[in-house]
């Protein structure tokens, strides 16, 4: 027998997802998992205006993925813009963090090595399914120093030109829709659910109303899970906006294929979602209902 023999594996945003610092976040890869060569995690739906403390590991470096959103990294005092794409590389003992900067939300990608790192979260962790709350400074302060980790205090000013002109809030529900529609096509259950609210109410045809986000993923696992294949559009016919809520109305068309060889259902109707403004700015989906315009079985 092989002691410490590594094996291929895989995860999901739906495996063991958690709070760091208010942020949706799952660990990719951990230490133990690396031979101690890395710890891999991902953070999303990271708001407009989220910024890290400035700080400087002293045990690993830092490397960094934009996935979506725009970010501003301050590196040794040096600010650089990164949006989707973007790859950034934060050494160990040069000061450093990022902010969200832009209207929409942020995802990405942080490798550090050696690993270890991952524990620092993993011990600030709070459920997925409890909603953002302030960090107990003092306990964040006495763990950083066990990961050998110094807080220096907030982030140095940015420079004007690096904060892009504010999106209108149509364009940032534009992209929350869009973010939608690639969802549901890549049966993505954690990324629909991540376009609603903490405390959104969804309400599909034939189910009761799935109320609350950790409630609308479970129940989008579920529907996904059971499809092999889905093609999903929507059109939108109108959006009114009303201050910090937007209503639309349109129609939809989607195709399921049923998981195992079973039959592909086609079906097309009409919905109102209704969007609303983020305390931390960005938008969100509150209310989300649709129904078909097929004849019902029963008539």
């Amino acid at each position: 027998m092989i002691e410490g023999l590594q094996a291929p594996y895989l995860n999901t945003r739906e495996d063991s997802a958690f709070r760091f610092l208010g942020l949706p976040t799952v660990i990719r890869s951990t230490g133990e998992t690396t031979h101690g060569a890395f710890g891999l995690m991902e953070h999303w739906m990271m708001p407009p205006g989220f910024a890290t403390p400035y700080h400087t590991h002293h045990r690993e470096d830092e490397a960094f993925y934009v996935l979506e959103g725009e970010l501003a990294f301050v590196c040794d005092g040096k600010w650089m813009k990164a949006g989707a794409g973007t790859y950034v590389f934060g050494p160990r003992e040069i000061p450093h963090g990022f902010k969200v900067v832009g209207s929409a939300p942020a995802a990405m990608l942080i490798l550090c090595a050696p690993g270890g790192f991952e524990h620092f979260l993993l011990e600030q962790a709070t459920p997925i399914a409890e909603p953002p709350a302030p960090p107990d400074m003092a306990k964040l302060m006495a763990l950083a120093a066990r990961f050998q980790i110094d807080i220096h205090g907030p982030l140095p000013e940015e420079p004007a030109d690096l904060i892009s002109a504010a999106k209108s809030d149509v364009e940032v529900i534009e992209e929350i829709r869009q973010k939608h529609v690639v969802a549901l096509n890549a049966r993505d259950a954690a990324a629909w659910a991540g376009v609603f609210t903490e405390d959104a109410v969804q309400m599909p045809p034939n189910s009761p109303a799935n109320v609350g986000q950790a409630t609308i993923q479970a129940w989008a696992t579920g529907f996904l899970g059971a499809m092999s294949r889905v093609t999903f559009s929507l059109s939108v016919s109108e959006l009114q906006m009303a201050g910090d809520r937007a209503i639309e109305t349109g129609g939809y068309a989607i195709s399921l294929t049923i998981a195992g060889g079973g039959p592909t259902i086609e079906d097309a109707g009409k919905y109102i979602t209704i969007y609303q403004r983020l305390p931390a700015g960005g938008w969100a989906v509150s209310r989300d209902i649709w129904n078909s315009d097929q004849p019902s079985a029963a008539g």
